[in-house]
């Protein structure tokens, strides 16, 4: 019986827009894309813009989503690749089941204030200069490589659209070069280019935070981690607490038994149990001039560390943040503010 005839007599494959809620055929439904898979033989399925899946409709929750995936998974033996955008890391770490059966490889952007980046930068636009079906004076548009990143945000994927589009139009008028005014008339407006420069640092900003938090919170937990194999052992920790990566022979034997000793250390009880505070590494010189800061009208400034935002004032003409703790929450600001991107100041969000 072939895959078509499993699914043609399925409410659903014959009436597509036809919703659904009848646990029977959506099961039905799953028994036949199993059977396709393993049919055709499928190592991998690729699900595209699969931050989608976050988005359900109430009472269901995206942990069901997951669920689901981690089951269809280990049924058909099928790897299954998440392809989406920053949305996509929160879906992948919204529990200890989902984030132990995924990994992350995030595929970044060119940076600009990078130069081992910049020169890979100019040698993808170059293979791509030299694919274009047009007359074209490589070494002249490379000249203006820095033009390209910027207007591309640094992203290939962007910049082959742009060139596609570019190319596609040309020929279409039955012109033979590629000039530097035709690619303007189809880069991205300024509006666009902004808002996607915000939604990636958002989103870079995101990931960083994320794996910074995850090691604090593991040592915080752990204590005094065990070092990696062939590295220097970390020194004790402060409270006194031995590293549990000693040998056995260091322990006391009783009995038979070996048994690791505690340090002799008294525990906080009552109101003395505090957990400790992060402070944020922010030097707190804010490099923006007095005269632009106070023009704007806008007050408030975001830290670039950890995203804290305060409302500040300069002093003898400079602006300094305040030590403050590091910040927990990782829901982007909106607010109209001052961010720094890279090593320049500008106010973003409102």
């Amino acid at each position: 019986m072939g895959v078509r005839d499993r699914v043609k007599n399925l409410p659903l494959f014959t009436n597509l827009e036809r919703k659904s809620r009848d646990p029977a055929e959506w099961l039905e439904m799953r028994d036949a894309v199993q059977y396709a898979l393993a049919l055709l033989r499928v190592k991998v399925v690729f699900v595209d813009e699969a931050q989608h899946l976050m988005y359900v409709d109430t009472p269901h929750k995206p942990t069901a989503q997951l669920d689901w995936l981690k089951t269809f998974t280990e049924q058909t033996n099928v790897l299954h690749v998440l392809v989406g955008n920053f949305d996509l890391y929160d879906c992948c770490h919204l529990n200890a089941q989902a984030a132990r059966r995924m990994r992350d490889l995030p595929f970044a952007r060119y940076h600009l204030d990078n130069a081992t980046e910049c020169a890979e930068f100019a040698t993808a636009l170059r293979t791509f200069l030299e694919e274009v079906p047009l007359e074209v004076d490589v070494d002249g548009l490379l000249g203006h490589w820095r033009w390209f990143g910027e207007w591309s945000l640094g992203c290939i994927g962007v910049l082959s659209d742009w060139l596609v589009e570019t190319v596609d139009d040309l020929c279409k008028r039955g012109e033979t070069t590629l000039t530097i005014k035709a690619l303007q008339r189809h880069a991205l407006q300024p509006d666009q280019r902004a808002r996607m420069e915000i939604e990636a640092r958002t989103g870079e900003r995101k990931v960083e935070l994320g794996k910074t938090k995850g090691e604090e919170d593991l040592k915080r937990l752990l204590g005094n981690p065990a070092p990696l194999p062939g590295t220097t052992p970390s020194d004790q920790s402060a409270n006194g607490a031995s590293d549990l990566s000693a040998s056995p022979e260091e322990g006391v034997s009783t009995g038979g038994k070996t048994r690791i000793e505690r340090a002799a250390t008294r525990d906080p009880v009552g109101d003395k149990v505090k957990m400790k505070t992060l402070k944020c590494t922010f030097p707190g010189i804010v490099e923006i001039e007095a005269k632009r800061f106070l023009e704007s009208d806008i007050k408030l400034v975001e830290c670039p560390d950890c995203l804290r935002t305060r409302s500040l004032s300069p002093h003898n003409g400079v602006l300094r943040f305040p030590s403050h703790d590091k910040r927990k929450t990782h829901t982007p600001n909106t607010d109209q503010r001052w961010a720094r991107g890279g090593t320049v100041w500008n106010v973003v969000g409102g």
